[in-house]
């Protein structure tokens, strides 16, 4: 299988320069330079734009997650993806994955979808960005950050933040109008049976407010729901569950012993799509 094409509208993070391949990294005119991991991928995450020294998820937050939609738990989700952007991919030739983790969801998209499109999926992770590299090297993929992406305005027609941070701005400043982000976040009930194991006390919570999207000049053009339930089958299962979530940070010593005497737990997914377009 052929390496991946670059996106047209690759951009230096740094001073927003055209990049191009020399010699196995990533180069612009100014000098800026971005190695080429023997992976595949490129680091395109420039020092002064990291918090940390190992920013995003962990390699066993990237292992559990790939484990689990490895084995096909979440598969109604990626199905209904395709569907979405199936429907509002109209002759888009940059699709990219502002957080893709470890490239499940944008490999099932790259493969079910036809078209001369230019797939690019870039997360802050290094391990995530690792792990997505050896599923499809069709892909573009970069170890980057959503706040400060690498590519010109203009030059991305669909954006997927799936269980991400979505930065408004930041996503208009490389779209142009008429370009669309499907959204992708847990409803209320999401894994709501796990959740009321683990903490005393179980409040629900809606989707992230769009007011910050309106601001950067998007519409809310389509909203879809999904639930379906997950049988996890083994205490294996449930651990990684858990590590590949948020809750394995918040979840206190007594919600944790309680979940780690389960061998089997049914849990239900709660899934929020919204198309927002750039007006």
């Amino acid at each position: 299988m052929k390496s991946a094409d670059l996106p047209h509208g690759l951009a230096c993070p740094i001073c927003t320069a055209s990049l191009a391949a020399v010699e196995g990294a990533l180069r612009c005119g100014r000098g800026h330079s971005f190695d080429r991991a023997r992976e595949g991928y490129y680091n395109l995450l420039a020092v002064q734009h990291k918090a940390s020294r190992d920013p995003g998820d962990s390699r066993e937050m990237v292992a559990a997650r790939r484990r689990i939609l490895d084995a096909g738990i979440y598969a109604p989700i990626a199905d209904r993806a395709c569907e979405i952007v199936a429907k509002i991919n109209d002759g888009a030739r940059c699709i990219l994955d502002a957080g893709c983790g470890e490239g499940n969801y944008l490999d099932a998209l790259a493969r079910s979808l036809p078209g001369p499109i230019q797939w690019a999926g870039i997360d802050i992770s290094k391990w995530a960005v690792r792990a997505a590299a050896k599923r499809n090297r069709q892909v573009f993929w970069a170890v980057a950050s959503n706040r400060h992406l690498p590519f010109a305005a203009g030059s991305v027609d669909v954006i997927l933040s799936m269980f991400g941070f979505a930065l408004w701005d930041a996503f208009a400043e490389v779209q142009p109008p008429g370009g669309r982000v499907l959204l992708v976040d847990p409803g209320p009930d999401h894994l709501i049976e796990l959740r009321r194991i683990i903490y005393p006390v179980v409040t629900p919570s809606e989707p992230p407010s769009l007011d910050a999207a309106r601001r950067a000049g998007y519409q809310l053009a389509d909203e879809q729901r999904l639930q379906f339930t997950v049988e996890l089958s083994s205490a294996a299962q449930i651990a990684d569950l858990l590590t590949m979530t948020p809750h394995d940070h918040r979840a206190p010593v007594a919600g944790r012993a309680a979940l780690s005497k389960l061998d089997r737990l049914t849990v239900t997914a709660d899934v929020v799509f919204r198309v927002l377009r750039r007006g």
